[in-house]
């Protein structure tokens, strides 16, 4: 019997598993519909060296394809803009997963990659 419920445990967390859609898999949207709702975000962005570097590493590359989070309904709940793919807050991993060498990666460079739209 704790076999058979193991074996259903397991069950049940594949088809969980495949049907969360992964990053990959989420529909990109571009910059320009992250700077319509986020114009301090970009403008700051812009100017920095993910803007210019080749490619180039924006919005979606650090926050995930937004293709599923992307509208105004889902990005005012969090859960839900999360659950549809959006990486509220990128970690020092998905950096170097990404574009980063670990040896020239400092945790400070986190906070520095675009102003905040100040929180009402």
């Amino acid at each position: 019997m704790k076999k058979l419920l193991a074996l259903a445990t397991v069950a049940a967390i594949a088809l969980v598993l495949q049907a969360a859609p992964s990053a990959a898999e989420h529909a990109a949207v571009g910059v320009a519909k992250c700077k319509m709702c986020h114009k301090i975000e970009f403008d700051s962005w812009s100017k920095t060296k993910h803007a210019t570097a080749e490619p180039k590493a924006e919005c979606e590359t650090c926050h995930g394809n937004g293709g599923d989070y992307w509208k105004m309904s889902v990005m005012k709940d969090l859960a839900a803009a999360k659950a549809a793919g959006l990486i509220d807050k990128p970690e020092k991993a998905g950096c170097i997963a990404k574009c980063h060498k670990p040896a020239e990666f400092k945790d400070e460079m986190l906070t520095r990659v675009h102003d905040k739209k100040p929180k009402k």
